[in-house]
């Protein structure tokens, strides 16, 4: 570049010739007329070459656009957002992307404009003795669970210093929610940390009077922990969990994941905190799972078991039900009117009149949806046949097929109104036996024929009678403590009358 621009300037500046110039710098007059033919704009250009961009794909491009429309459209949280390294991951497993993280992140904020990460620019080193201490928060998310978006908190666990984490999931973060996350958080860690630190939640801590709840008293006497609350609005002061919630949810809960239930999201995300533990210490670089087993040494003796819950007293209304939290709780008919406890805790509620449980639930959190059990309602149904098809109850019922057959057969013999009664009668038969049993009676009446509620009530009598009567003679008949009413038939080739 430095000979070129030295020809330039002297055909331009000094006057000199092309033959002239060719002749001193010992080029041929081509090559020179060549250079000084090149216009100004072009000159910079000179020397730098075109590389084609076998990296960047359209099919990668493609990608990292349906990630962040997928982020538009289903309304993805901020804190869930998918990270740059979260997309260079789905690109090199989906796209067979060669390039670099730092191109990955470079398109990425270029593609989302309002993407925005700041962080401290000063830090202070900490030094926690291993095993003493535990950082425990929550952070929202939302998912899918059994096909409906539900918004929830993700709890965590942090070991500040250790980088060793435990989550779980909970639909609510009111005190049943705290509870249980500390006994999973124990049992995974495999005893009690001495010391626990917290914001200063309004589960934990009373805002008028920045005292401690009830709840969080009778949790540190439980398990024999102290609680330590950092300064209001001070989250740096229990960065290690912070930095964890953050961690866990972008990796482990990135985007809207759906999941069939509660239990198997729980598991799974217990599965990736183990998974972490194969992993390095990002300054020792030594293995998580030393960390683990060192925390391990040091913990107070953890006593499992303990059902994390709080009672409340409800009045059943005359649709024989209660309401808690905007869901629904059915009580059988007889408790109408009537003053009941509830015993709640963050997976069901359990009904008590008195010291006498007279329901258990599971808990609900989808909008819109109830728990009516179908039983509390047969003896109404049983003297409102004509309300059978319009209600509730039975229109959430997930019958059997055995049973959807023979409620069919019912109505094809004996008329709608008369076969929904009949129905309703058999059900009720439920309360006498196992479902083991009711459904063998219900099969046995359609192929004899018999199946009016009398010929059901029959023969499930003989079933019972048959069932006491030989259980002695053949233990091998029992299986998971129940019967098998068809290996005793075949093996007494025994027909009912």
């Amino acid at each position: 570049m430095d000979e070129f621009n030295k020809i330039r300037k002297e055909f331009f500046i000094n006057q000199k010739s092309v033959y002239q110039i060719a002749q001193e710098y010992r080029r041929s007059w081509a090559t020179v007329s060549n250079i000084l033919k090149i216009p100004e704009h072009q000159i910079e250009l000179r020397g730098k070459r075109k590389r084609k961009n076998f990296v960047i794909t359209p099919e990668v491009l493609v990608k990292i656009n349906e990630l962040l429309e997928y982020e538009v459209t289903q309304k993805v949280p901020k804190k869930q957002r998918f990270t740059a390294s979260f997309i260079y991951k789905k690109l090199k497993q989906e796209c067979n992307y060669q390039g670099s993280p730092k191109r990955v992140r470079t398109i990425v904020a270029g593609a989302r404009k309002d993407f925005k990460a700041s962080a401290p620019s000063v830090f202070l080193n900490l030094d926690f003795e291993l095993g003493l201490y535990l950082q425990i928060d929550h952070g929202e998310v939302e998912l899918i669970i059994n096909k409906n978006k539900i918004a929830g908190y993700l709890f965590v666990a942090s070991v500040p210093g250790a980088v060793v984490r435990f989550c779980q999931f909970y639909p609510t973060k009111s005190s049943e929610a705290w509870g249980a996350f500390h006994e999973e958080c124990f049992r995974y860690f495999g005893g009690v940390f001495k010391n626990v630190i917290y914001d200063n939640d309004s589960v934990l801590k009373i805002n008028k009077t920045n005292e401690e709840t009830k709840f969080v008293l009778e949790l540190q006497m439980h398990y024999g922990f102290k609680a330590i609350y950092c300064t209001k609005a001070s989250g740096w002061e229990k960065g290690s969990v912070e930095n964890a919630v953050g961690y866990c949810r972008r990796n482990f809960l990135a985007g809207i994941p759906e999941f069939g239930d509660i239990a198997e999201l729980n598991t799974k995300l217990e599965n990736e905190c183990n998974n972490l533990l194969k992993t390095q210490h990002y300054i020792s670089k030594k293995p998580l799972r030393e960390y683990f087993d060192g925390i391990k040494e040091k913990l107070l003796p953890y006593n499992p078991g303990k059902t994390w819950g709080r009672y409340e007293d409800f009045v059943v209304d005359n649709f024989q039900q209660f309401t808690y939290q905007g869901h629904a709780y059915s009580t059988p008919e007889k408790f109408v009117g009537s003053k009941v406890k509830a015993y709640i805790t963050v997976n069901e509620i359990k009904v008590y009149e008195g010291d006498r449980l007279i329901a258990t639930h599971p808990r609900k959190f989808v909008v819109g949806e109830d728990s009516l059990i179908l039983d509390h309602y047969l003896d109404q149904l049983e003297k409102k046949a004509g309300a059978i098809p319009h209600a509730k109850v039975m229109k959430n019922e997930k019958f059997s097929s055995i049973l959807l057959n023979y409620w069919s057969k019912l109505k094809e013999k004996y008329g709608e109104k008369e076969g929904n009664t009949q129905f309703v009668m058999t059900l009720k038969l439920r309360r006498q036996s196992s479902s083991h049993d009711f459904e063998i009676a219900v099969e046995l009446a359609l192929s004899y024929g018999a199946i009016m509620y009398d010929g059901v009530q029959s023969i499930l009598k003989q079933i019972q009678i048959e069932q006491v009567r030989v259980v002695d003679v053949h233990p091998n008949l029992l299986s998971d403590d129940q019967f098998n009413i068809d290996q005793y038939y075949k093996l007494q080739e025994v027909q009912l009358d």
